[in-house]
């Protein structure tokens, strides 16, 4: 009863706060939108591998016009950036050429997501659709924190759920089932691993992950050999449940996975002339560790639109601090094995961004965005959650903490779309509103947080590390 109460009230509270953004941003209010829709509705047309190019050679499918605005680009190019109110809706719903540069990816999230763009491709059915993608994320979200049964890593859960991970997931963007997927596939594995359960749950978010996204593969990898390292385990090779449970979904997710890529020609791309000045190694390095080390840094946790749209320093400082109080005290108590896992898990992330850059820069410019290893980066805050405690009071007061910075960002990002980048905090005003109103995406978010905030302090501390795998841990 206890594990049913705690899956229903963490859904409703992810769901909400990912719903919350579903309502509030324009069409292509977040990082690709405008491609990803775009190939929602191809694949819920069958028309999984484009057979249409423009002129530029772009990837193409036969949609209606109604798909996007004459101006999806609006709000965010040419600079300075514009409230929603210049995006100019279609209502022709005859069929055209629609461009995508997404137009070859995995299937698998827009499966699960386009029905709604098939019905009814507008304004409309990209709000259905989005809902159904915070839907989506909310289940993986909750089955996260269902299994994690213990207060401070159920914390980590919501801490890892930055607004920047619920923008995703409200939006029509795979990052987001990616980031959500890795989530549930750490959890699992560290349960699994630990107490000998959840090798299906986990089995299954490894293969969302690895073929929801190209790099799903590699994410997914190192997310097991981190699992591994902190567990300890080395008869894992030879434990019949795993194979069964984990590997035969896992592997299949695995051949999915590589099979389109070498079927759909994905990373066959076709890179535009190089820019006018491109970068050189020296400069990719310095902007690895000033300016794009920074921008990682940020959007972790809260850049939104296409970058352009900030938050607050001081927002993202407490975010980071209460991260910290996470992962500090489990660097300081726990094995050398441990330390290895968080830390490696930390440096592959940023290895992975610096290698995207090193081969993209010099040919479209600056590539890589922190987002794409979320899935993995995140595994740091839930390996030290699993492996150290904190004082409930404390635990509570951080989860209680984020409402306000998750309805803060909010707030910041529908005053950007409905009045200006540069206006002072008022979401309520403007020139373009959401289509039910400013006052019900802010509601939903509030109502999310305190769901969540409610659902850590009925959780109880069965099921700790430190009960049944101290030794394991701590040797």
């Amino acid at each position: 009863m206890h594990f049913r109460r705690v899956f229903l009230l963490a859904f409703a509270g992810y769901f909400l706060l990912a719903g919350a953004w579903a309502l509030a941003l324009p069409v292509n209010g977040t990082y690709d939108e405008k491609q990803h829709l775009v190939r929602a509705y191809a694949v819920w047309t069958g028309q999984f591998i484009p057979a249409q190019h423009l002129a530029d050679g772009t990837d193409a499918i036969d949609g209606p016009r109604s798909l996007l605005p004459v101006n999806p680009d609006c709000t965010w190019r040419p600079k300075p950036p514009k409230p929603a109110s210049c995006q100019q809706p279609v209502t022709d719903r005859t069929h055209t050429l629609v461009p995508t540069t997404a137009g070859r990816y995995s299937p698998v999230y827009y499966l699960a997501v386009g029905l709604p763009l098939r019905l009814s491709p507008d304004n409309t059915g990209l709000i259905w659709a989005r809902l159904l993608s915070a839907l989506v994320g909310a289940v993986f979200l909750a089955a996260a924190t269902a299994l994690a049964r213990k207060r401070l890593l159920i914390a980590a859960v919501v801490l890892v759920s930055t607004p920047l991970a619920m923008n995703l997931n409200g939006a029509i963007n795979p990052n987001g089932l990616e980031i959500a997927s890795g989530v549930l596939l750490f959890v699992a594995l560290l349960h699994a691993l630990t107490e000998g359960r959840g090798w299906l749950t986990a089995g299954i978010a490894f293969a969302v992950l690895v073929s929801a996204l190209h790099l799903g593969l590699l994410l997914g990898g190192l997310a097991v050999l981190a699992g591994l390292l902190v567990a300890g385990r080395r008869d894992v090779l030879h434990d019949r449940t795993a194979w069964l449970f984990f590997g035969v979904p896992a592997i299949a997710g695995a051949i999915f996975a590589i099979g389109w890529v070498l079927v759909s020609g994905v990373t066959d791309i076709d890179t535009p002339s190089k820019p006018a000045n491109p970068l050189g190694l020296g400069a990719i390095v310095k902007g690895l560790v000033s300016s794009r080390a920074e921008f990682y840094a940020r959007q972790v946790i809260a850049q939104f639109g296409y970058g352009e749209t900030t938050v607050s320093p001081v927002m993202i400082g407490v975010w980071y601090l209460l991260v910290a109080a996470v992962v500090l005290p489990a660097l300081w108590r726990s094995s050398g094995r441990v330390r290895l896992a968080i830390l490696g898990v930390l440096v592959a992330s940023y290895a992975i961004l610096a290698a995207l850059e090193i081969h993209f820069a010099p040919l479209v410019g600056w590539y890589a965005h922190s987002r794409y290893v979320m899935p993995l980066g995140a595994g740091a805050i839930l390996i030290a959650a699993f492996v150290t405690n904190l004082p409930d009071r404390l635990i509570l007061g951080m989860v209680l903490l984020t409402v306000p910075l998750d309805l803060y960002a909010l707030a910041r990002v529908m005053t950007r779309f409905e009045v200006g980048i540069d206006a002072g905090l008022h979401p309520f005003g403007g020139t373009w509103h959401p289509p039910l109103g400013s006052v019900v995406p802010l509601v939903a978010c509030l109502v999310g947080g305190a769901l969540l905030t409610v659902m850590v302090k009925i959780s109880t501390v069965r099921g700790v590390p430190e009960h049944s795998t101290a030794n394991t841990l701590s040797n």
